[in-house]
């Protein structure tokens, strides 16, 4: 009988276990910040019952709580540093999902604070006592061992390793103006976020959601040679306005958004920070030990505090647990200071938890939240808001990868965008809120907004420059109406195809006509992509207009200009002596590598001067105007180069990898006899360029260009060296020579800016809270003009020289940052300072003003 009663109950005890565990509930939420929705980890969440008894946890990293129960507790309540703490009675009827907002702690003013400190300083004794050591703060201790082992712990150690990764943005806005509130567009919205306020919480503020991403990617590092690579599984994009998800889908990867603490500067924005374990910590941060025993599931930390010893330094100021033992870091609560001298961020947060790898003593960054929200500039402005969330899964250490994972950065599968929302439900790396999910409808919802379109048409104009009418894109705007000495009133219409027309071909052209000499310029273009891996595109295009003597050569800036080159179609054109040109070309262009772009131009042009122009050529005698044929073979080296590939039938080339040099090598071959082209020669032209990270001095930036043009050639094919008689300053411009006041057959450049940030700036008190910035720049060139080129160019000008083996040589220092939006330059003007061949005696120093927005 006892051996039955025993089978029975061994039968039914997993039975009972279950009933029992079915009987244990959990009370479950989200502790989010009541501002912006911003999760909250390491809170404190507590339930209390009615006899006194308690029950507590903390917030994980990604603000989420659970706690168990058997009975309903009577209170639950939240509390964590900085923020009001909240509690509230449980009702008979509560729900067991509980999502809590907490409000930042109003800071005090300065009357408290002032009176805190008198407190302080009161004094009940005074206590003699022998002289002790000098005091050695007791963080420093334990920062040199973290600085001392930064090599083992930090994770770029390893040879290889690779992970699942998921990450998430969303972009919202909140805090409209009241005038902004009366327009219909407005009133739309709100009314959409009024129904939906869950999405902030109770009691937090109603935002919009105008973006959201999720990312399900493999990710694959080497480091050596230095790698890497991301294959995008799966993505979901939800935004307003936004057309290239593609584009998207790549931008908000994982690739772009990494953080190493472990580094002395973090690039953030555009922008190096300088990181708390940096080699040189004790002249920039000060460090605050807090619990030398700081436990989390059995492991021992140390817990410290760090500040910026001045807080306009692009530093942090935040919180970090050190491990035991290993010295290394397990996680970080970083956030630039509110004085910090960046424009247009109110604040910018980062949080990081290391994973301990199966090995022991490895870690690898967990998971990272950023957390950013935009000045208001204006009262009528918005914030925006702007989370990042990313975790990894499965990694593997050091094991060999297969080299054909990395032939290309980023890689987004065929399927990647089918929608599938049991596949995200079952393999997301965290949790999503019903409000956070619902973030997606809220942002379709917005889309059919009729009021909304005529917003987004304007943005497009704005970034773009260009209209979209269909398959046809309209513009750009900027060129549209100009004014110069030559055309007098300049009006100009222009188009292109775009996506929706072909995803191989594009065709374009414009039509500009000029109110003063009366004369219809146009141009016209046809381009093809022949593939998009490797991106091979060639193309032809043929333009009657006006060209200028002054731009017609080496130009080596990283980024088309289109303000600039808008500008240079206004204003006195004739000193930078204009011509009549017909231009025909062809070319061919491809990636060979991705680090690797080769071009093959054929150029046929004429030039036929509107100044007086006369060159003796040996052969044909004094020559008014000539024609050119030449192939022109480009070859440009970006190491670490990153490229989207976007929607619209172009490239981006993401400005991410300025620490590595930039080298454009171009060689010019003139075919005398091809399309009667007057002349035969060659031109070699090589340029260097690279910005420095040099920490707490800022960044430096350089350009070296060499070039030479052997035999014989009229001075518009030599190089004239870009002088600026404008009145904004030109970083590729020697900004106190004239247009023309130097021309090379031969010649080396060199051009320097240091931009120190607020190094000096922010050491003076007055100046300090304007948020300027200073820098200095030199400029030097070296050259010279073989005689005979200045024998057959003497013809029918006033002077003509070149550098006569002397550099030129001008300084410069300034200040930046103005009003957000200005740079004052004063430049001095060093060598060549006698008269001109004309008689005008150079200026020696000069004050250049212009626009020069950053970060």
């Amino acid at each position: 009988m006892k051996i039955l009663l025993l089978k029975i109950f061994l039968l039914l005890f997993p039975l009972f276990s279950l009933f029992g565990s079915a009987q244990q509930k959990e009370i479950t939420g989200k502790i989010i910040n009541s501002a912006n929705g911003e999760a909250l980890p390491y809170a404190k969440v507590y339930v209390t019952y009615a006899d006194g008894s308690k029950r507590s946890a903390s917030t994980d990293f990604d603000g989420f709580y659970s706690i168990p129960y058997d009975t309903v507790p009577d209170s639950l309540a939240v509390s964590l540093d900085g923020f009001e703490g909240k509690s509230f009675f449980i009702r008979e009827d509560f729900q067991p999902e509980h999502h809590v907002t907490l409000q930042r702690k109003v800071a005090q003013n300065k009357n408290t604070k002032k009176a805190e400190r008198t407190r302080e300083r009161h004094i009940d004794e005074v206590v003699i006592t022998k002289k002790k050591k000098k005091y050695k703060n007791p963080a420093f201790e334990i920062m040199e061992k973290v600085i001392e082992r930064k090599p083992s712990n930090n994770p770029e150690k390893f040879d290889s390793y690779s992970y699942e990764n998921y990450n998430r943005m969303e972009i919202s806005i909140s805090n409209f103006g009241k005038k902004m509130e009366k327009r219909k567009v407005v009133r739309d919205i709100k009314t959409i976020m009024e129904t939906a306020k869950e999405v902030a919480g109770e009691d937090g503020k109603p935002v919009l959601p105008v973006f959201i991403s999720e990312n399900l990617s493999d990710y694959y590092y080497q480091k050596s040679p230095h790698q890497s690579t991301e294959i995008i599984k799966k993505t979901k994009i939800e935004g307003i306005g936004i057309e290239d998800g593609s584009m998207f889908t790549q931008l908000t990867s994982s690739t772009f958004v990494k953080y190493n603490f472990y580094n002395n500067n973090i690039r953030i924005l555009g922008k190096d920070f300088v990181s708390p374990i940096n080699d040189t910590y004790k002249l920039l941060y000060d460090y605050e030990l807090v619990s030398k025993n700081h436990e989390i599931d059995g492991e021992r930390y140390y817990l410290l505090n760090f500040k910026p010893k001045r807080e306009s330094d692009l530093a942090f100021m935040g919180s970090m647990l050190i491990n035991h033992g290993t010295y290394s870091l397990f996680r970080i609560d970083a956030e630039i200071m509110p004085t910090a001298n960046i424009n247009f961020i109110h604040s910018l947060k980062i949080q990081q938890e290391m994973m301990r790898l199966p090995e022991e003593d490895n870690w690898l960054p967990g998971k990272t939240r950023v957390f950013l929200e935009t000045a208001r500039p204006g009262k009528e402005s918005v914030a925006v808001f702007l989370k990042y969330y990313s975790s990894i899964k499965d990694p593997v250490i050091n094991q060999p990868i297969n080299k054909e994972v990395f032939e290309k950065e980023i890689v987004v599968l065929e399927n990647a965008t089918t929608e599938d929302e049991a596949y995200w439900e079952q393999n997301r790396h965290s949790t999503m809120t019903a409000a956070e999910k619902k973030m997606y409808g809220m942002i379709k919802e917005v889309k059919n907004l009729p009021s909304l379109r005529t917003y987004l048409d304007v943005i497009e104009v704005l970034l773009n420059g260009y209209y979209k009418v269909g398959n046809i894109s309209i513009g750009p705007y900027l060129y549209t109406l100009g004014y110069n000495d030559v055309e007098g009133l300049r009006l100009r219409a222009g188009f292109k195809t775009n996506q929706h027309f072909s995803k191989k071909w594009i065709f374009g052209g414009y039509l500009s006509y000029g109110f003063k000499d009366e004369k219809l310029k146009y141009g016209v273009h046809a381009d093809y992509i022949i593939s998009r891996e490797p991106w091979i595109q060639a193309g032809v295009n043929y333009a009657h207009d006006l060209g200028q003597v002054a731009f017609q050569y080496e130009d080596f800036s990283v980024r088309m200009n289109n303000i600039f080159n808008a500008f240079t179609k206004n204003g006195k054109m004739s000193v930078r002596r204009p011509f009549w040109e017909d231009q025909y070309q062809a070319y061919f262009k491809m990636d060979v590598l991705n680090s690797l772009t080769q071009k093959i131009t054929f150029k046929h042009a004429t030039f036929d001067p509107l100044f007086d122009f006369a060159y003796h050529d040996p052969e044909q005698g004094i020559m008014n105007d000539y024609k050119t044929s030449e192939l022109i073979a480009e070859t440009v080296w970006r190491p670490g180069r990153r490229i989207l590939q976007r929607a619209n039938n172009t490239q981006l080339n993401l400005k991410d990898n300025i620490y590595n040099p930039l080298v454009t090598f171009r060689y010019h071959r003139g075919i005398k006899g091809v399309l009667d082209s007057d002349f035969d020669y060659n031109k070699f032209t090589l340029n260097v360029q690279q910005t420095v990270p040099m920490g707490i001095l800022g960044r430096g930036e350089y350009s070296l260009t060499g070039g030479y043009i052997p035999g014989q050639l009229p001075y518009p094919l030599l190089e004239n060296h870009l002088g600026n008689d404008f009145m904004f300053y030109n970083k590729y411009a020697f900004n106190m020579m004239r247009f023309f006041e130097f021309t090379s057959n031969r010649y080396a450049s060199f051009q320097y800016i240091q931009n120190l940030e607020g190094l000096i700036t922010n050491s003076l008190p007055l100046i300090r809270k304007l948020h300027w910035r200073n820098h200095v720049t030199f400029n030097y060139l070296i050259g010279s003009l073989d005689p005979k080129m200045m024998a057959g160019n003497s013809i029918g000008h006033n002077y003509f020289q070149g550098l006569q083996g002397k550099p030129y040589m001008e300084v410069g220092y300034g200040v930046s940052n103005i009003f957000r939006f200005l740079r004052v330059d004063f430049i001095h003007r060093l060598t060549h300072l006698n008269p001109l061949p004309d008689g005008r005696v150079p200026p020696k120093f000069g004050v250049t003003l212009s626009a020069h927005i950053k970060l």
